[in-house]
């Protein structure tokens, strides 16, 4: 083949090849413009679902509106599924604020919130998420009345306690009766028509005579059933004296026994008190009937309230003459020094230091010996009948 034979081949080939690599390049093009219009898409999408998500708040509380704070907070879906869990902001100084807690960033739904408190009842409720945020408020851990349906059915849970002695021996045995018991342990059984601020009213059992008795002169009065219906203060604060205390326990029927540590059941229905006991090597309490408990002797861990007593004295007394005599010089440092301790040779303050640590602890053996002598470790509960009155009256 000539020269001009190849040269006419080579100009026929061309055009063909500059049209295969230009239509590869507008085929390159169009696929990439599809993908950039596919990913624009997608973003906007995205975008569209970020919108759309919204925040969950509210604060936690228990059923009496104490605030619960650093408590776990969990989002579910309606298949228990875990969405996002945290927990509830802590109080400061562990009385102030907190409870708070927020979920962000969710999509609108029906959702269950599940918080754990720590007890046997949490709070597990059901919300539905609208395209706006959801305030919750507070939420509590409240447990609803369950339905109640009719039925016949026995009543294997009474209790009838014995009841105090009467003189003369009453025949009615229907009505419930109260007894009413006063500081100084005598015991009426009557039947109680109210109970005012100031005053009870009852009708003696057995007869129509109607009388009254002022509020601050009961100790307690309780029913046939064994259940509380009034608790004096005098009486919460001994047993607030007597709790987590040693010492022993005298019984209506004359036992007594020797216990390590007590603690009284805060209810009103059929209260009962548990002791226990060091030499008892299972450490299983033993209970007893509070309406079974004569009185009860605390032991020397008592002498504990009497020191406290005694810096508290001393604290008020001290402090009234300190702050008399800033009130009189307007000034805080020449008044103060004096009862700061020294530690200067030359020992020009600290002057009223030691006399005001001494007066301390005299005060606290005052205090000590005060109670010892008013038999303070005795505290009694129930009387034995309606005339033996205690040996001092109960009020604190």
């Amino acid at each position: 083949m000539s020269i001009l034979e190849k040269s006419s081949n080579l100009i026929c080939k061309m055009p063909r090849t500059i049209i295969l690599v230009f239509t590869v390049s507008l085929l390159q093009l169009s696929l990439y413009a599809q993908d950039s219009t596919t990913i624009a898409v997608k973003s906007d999408t995205l975008l569209e679902e970020i919108k759309d998500k919204y925040s969950i708040l509210g604060k936690v509380a228990y059923g009496n509106g104490v605030i619960v704070g650093d408590a776990e907070v969990t989002l579910l879906d309606t298949n228990e599924k875990l969405i996002l869990t945290t927990r509830t902001s802590r109080k400061f100084l562990k009385r102030f604020g907190g409870g708070k807690f927020r979920f962000d960033e969710v999509l609108p739904g029906e959702y269950i919130i599940n918080v754990d408190l720590g007890t046997r009842i949490g709070i597990s409720k059901r919300i539905r998420l609208k395209e706006k945020n959801l305030n919750l408020g507070t939420i509590y851990n409240i447990v609803e009345f369950p339905k109640y349906e009719i039925a016949d059915y026995v009543d294997s849970t009474r209790m009838y306690r014995r009841r105090i002695p009467t003189e003369p021996i009453e025949p009615d045995s229907i009505n419930v009766r109260h007894i009413i018991v006063e500081l100084d342990g005598k015991a009426n059984t009557v039947i109680v028509d109210s109970i005012l601020r100031d005053s009870v009213f009852y009708t003696y059992s057995g007869e129509l005579t109607r009388d009254s008795i002022p509020i601050e002169n009961t100790y307690m009065i309780y029913n046939d059933y064994g259940i509380l219906i009034h608790q004096s203060r005098s009486m919460k604060d001994r047993i607030t004296e007597v709790q987590k205390r040693d010492g022993y326990i005298v019984f209506l029927s004359g036992d007594t026994l020797d216990f390590d540590n007590i603690f009284f059941e805060r209810t009103l229905q059929s209260p009962e008190v548990a002791t226990f006991h060091y030499d008892d090597t299972t450490g299983i309490p033993r209970y007893h009937s509070f309406f079974d408990i004569y009185k009860v002797n605390t032991g020397p861990s008592y002498v504990e309230r009497s020191v406290e007593r005694g810096f508290k004295t001393g604290y008020i007394f001290y402090g009234s003459i300190i702050g008399l005599q800033i009130l009189q010089t307007k000034s805080f440092s020449p008044i103060l020094k004096p009862y700061l301790p020294s530690f200067s040779i030359n020992k020009q303050s600290g002057k009223g230091y030691f006399p005001m640590i001494t007066s301390f602890s005299i005060i606290t053996l005052g205090w000590i010996g005060y109670d010892w002598y008013m038999d303070r470790r005795s505290n009694y509960f129930t009387p034995k009948d309606e005339q033996t009155l205690f040996p001092k009256r109960m009020f604190v």
